[in-house]
């Protein structure tokens, strides 16, 4: 519940004030979205009644309702139409970049042979976007690409709950490393992962998709693109995406009030509950629901978050002036 303007304003302000302790990021694991932003919160009767005669058609009272009237749903779709948000070669390159484990599809080289095989594994993406495995001569998938090194990598974003979230599919053939490049290659893997030892046994081998044809990015609902190996290769690792989890995890437990009147004042839509879900140099990918609809709304920076100092420095920024806001309009 919304609670009225004055107890707000000190709510928000004295969060605003305390804020600071921001910038030694207690160590939070972000705070998985919480069941409500997953799960129906209306009865199948109360949705039926709601269906009668529509068709496929969208309540007006949803957000992305076509042509509705509330000025509420009308800021959010406006504002949300142009909302900064990294290219769909930035975002593919940087959840490969900090991701650890992934799905490696192969084609099968024994029975059934051709078909497509899955196995998960582990990975470390180097300076132009190429995992480097490591894998045991004992593994299926490590047959079938020294038989065809064809293959897919898929790679779902941290905290991965469902098809909202975001998720990259790689496309590429994959071959050992060359001997003059283990030792780069190992030194890598092994910064990513330092606790996989058994890469040092004799029956591991260093693998590497050498050519990435494309990708494919879906970021979520309304969000989705292929990328050409060329734009994959020559995106930029975002310098900030990797700070999602502590600076999230915070915001939640200590001031998810807060994250809400900053969705109030920069996007113009009430929200009843607000929950952050990963961040970029440019903004905030937020998880909203709003009279029982859940929803994401991309809450922009004021300018780009270079580093982890800044990305501090702008949310106090966003607080104040959301609490300031309040504070005006009584």
């Amino acid at each position: 519940m919304i609670r009225g303007l004055a107890p707000q304003a000190r709510l928000i302000g004295t969060q605003a004030r305390c804020f600071t302790k921001l910038a030694s990021f207690p160590n939070h694991q972000p705070t998985s979205p919480s069941r409500y932003f997953y799960s129906t919160t209306r009865t199948m009767a109360q949705k039926q009644e709601d269906n009668k005669g529509a068709g496929h058609s969208v309540p007006q009272t949803s957000v992305v309702a076509e042509g509705a009237q509330d000025p509420e749903i009308v800021a959010y779709q406006t504002h949300q139409a142009s909302a900064p948000r990294l290219s769909l070669a930035e975002e593919a390159r940087t959840l490969v970049n900090n991701g650890k484990f992934g799905v490696i599809s192969t084609i099968s080289s024994k029975d059934p042979t051709g078909f497509p095989s899955g196995s998960v594994v582990e990975y470390s993406a180097d300076s132009t976007g190429r995992p480097i495995f490591s894998f045991s001569s004992l593994s299926p998938h490590t047959g079938d690409v020294l038989t065809d090194g064809r293959c897919s990598l898929t790679v779902m974003a941290d905290g991965f709950r469902g098809l909202s979230d975001a998720r990259v599919n790689i496309t590429g053939t994959t071959s050992k490393v060359p001997n003059m490049e283990i030792s780069a290659a190992k030194e890598l893997y092994l910064s990513h992962h330092p606790q996989s030892f058994w890469v040092e046994f004799g029956d591991f081998t260093w693998f590497r998709m050498d050519q990435v044809l494309c990708a494919r990015l879906v970021g979520g609902f309304a969000r989705a693109g292929k990328i050409s190996g060329e734009e994959y290769a020559e995106a930029v690792v975002d310098p900030v995406a990797a700070f999602s989890a502590p600076v999230c995890g915070h915001m939640n437990a200590d001031h998810a009030e807060s994250t809400q009147a900053m969705i109030k004042h920069y996007i113009g839509i009430t929200v009843d509950k607000a929950m952050m879900l990963s961040l970029d140099r440019l903004g905030v990918n937020v998880a909203c629901e709003r009279q029982g609809e859940s929803f994401k709304c991309r809450l922009p920076f004021p300018r780009p978050a270079e580093d982890r100092k800044m990305i501090k420095e702008l949310i106090v920024e966003m607080t104040r002036a959301a609490a300031g806001a309040v504070e005006k309009a009584q």
